[in-house]
């Protein structure tokens, strides 16, 4: 049975799965078939895949049946389970919990190979219309905490080639998210600001390290990037719940997804990143403060002991030259 435990001194949560070693090695061991016809996500093998809990299809065709354009499906593999109560215990300093959450799989277009560049803003605002529904309807479950959104392309990151998204409700709030809320209270006690509002305010002013803006929405390298090519994009309105977004506003935002990964796609052929969508804890943990994003990063061979040990990140890539480099693709 998989549980969360905490570690007590980084307060770090880890969820541990409990899977046998010998089922480890398989999965190691297995090459990655890339090839469409026995891939689980494509049209036609729906039945290898748990029943979906959301689509967007032509409305002539049936549930779990071909003539979806984006569909979601609870994961057949899930780090946290639906089922069951959150029981919280101690064991002597280590706390433990039992992994109760939802793991939920966007299957985000019919094509086996298309990244965000490749298909209509429609399907990218599909996509996104999946994430928000799905955390709208994963928030009235008094038992989660925190949603996130997670999303790995390219053949290093990601088990399965076919486009998809990770959605997870959590039973805790991960530390990533209460460090990062501390560090916006203590900015807010400070100046009475979003601290996210002033690097809006300042990186729009300077211009330098903005890579595109929208009407409603703001692409940029942070000033200290942790990561090539990293790069946040943000809402200008102040907002904590992803959740809120309209249907414009998800046009919109697709539109600039879009740009940017045909710009990753132009500066790296052999292209592999993760996206993150970050919004407000939930139930009494909602912090207004608190402004949601999406943070992107390029998945490459750097970092090794050092990082690991100090918690140093080293990134070879300036962001005021990545933020060029991309601006002048996207």
């Amino acid at each position: 049975m998989a549980e969360l435990r905490r570690e007590p001194i980084l307060q770090r949560w880890v969820v541990i799965t409990g899977q046998p070693w010998e089922a480890l090695v398989e999965t190691l061991r297995r090459p990655r078939d890339k090839s469409a016809d026995s891939c689980p996500f494509c049209p036609g093998q729906e039945h290898q895949t748990p029943p979906e809990i959301f689509a967007l299809r032509d409305p002539s065709t049936s549930q779990n049946q071909r003539g979806w354009s984006v569909r979601v499906v609870p994961n057949k593999f899930p780090a946290l389970r639906i089922e069951g109560e959150i029981e919280r215990a101690a064991e002597g300093i280590f706390d433990r919990a039992s992994a109760v959450g939802a793991h939920e799989i966007v299957i985000e277009t019919p094509s086996h190979t298309a990244d965000w560049d490749s298909v209509a803003v429609e399907q990218v605002a599909g996509v996104l219309r999946a994430y928000r529904e799905r955390s709208l309807d994963l928030q009235g479950d008094e038992r989660f905490r925190q949603i996130i959104v997670a999303r790995n392309y390219g053949p290093e990151a990601a088990l399965l080639p076919h486009p998809h998204s990770h959605v997870l409700a959590l039973p805790v709030v991960p530390m990533r998210i209460e460090s990062e809320i501390r560090g916006l209270l203590d900015y807010y006690g400070r100046k009475e600001r979003c601290a996210y509002c002033d690097i809006l305010r300042q990186e729009l002013k300077d211009g330098e390290r903005v890579i595109r803006e929208t009407s409603t929405f703001v692409a940029l390298a942070p000033f200290s990037a942790r990561y090539p090519f990293e790069t946040w994009i943000l809402p200008k309105a102040h907002g904590h719940d992803f959740g809120s977004t309209n249907s414009d506003q998800l046009l919109e935002l697709a539109g600039l997804l879009q740009r940017l990964a045909s710009a990753l796609h132009a500066r790296l052929p052999a292209l592999a990143y993760s996206l993150i969508l970050h919004t407000s804890p939930l139930q009494r943990f909602i912090e207004p403060r608190y402004h949601w994003h999406i943070e992107m990063r390029v998945r490459l061979p750097v970092g090794g002991g050092f990082e690991w040990g100090t918690g140093f990140l080293i990134n070879p890539l300036a962001p005021e030259e990545a933020a060029r480099l991309l601006r002048d693709s996207a």
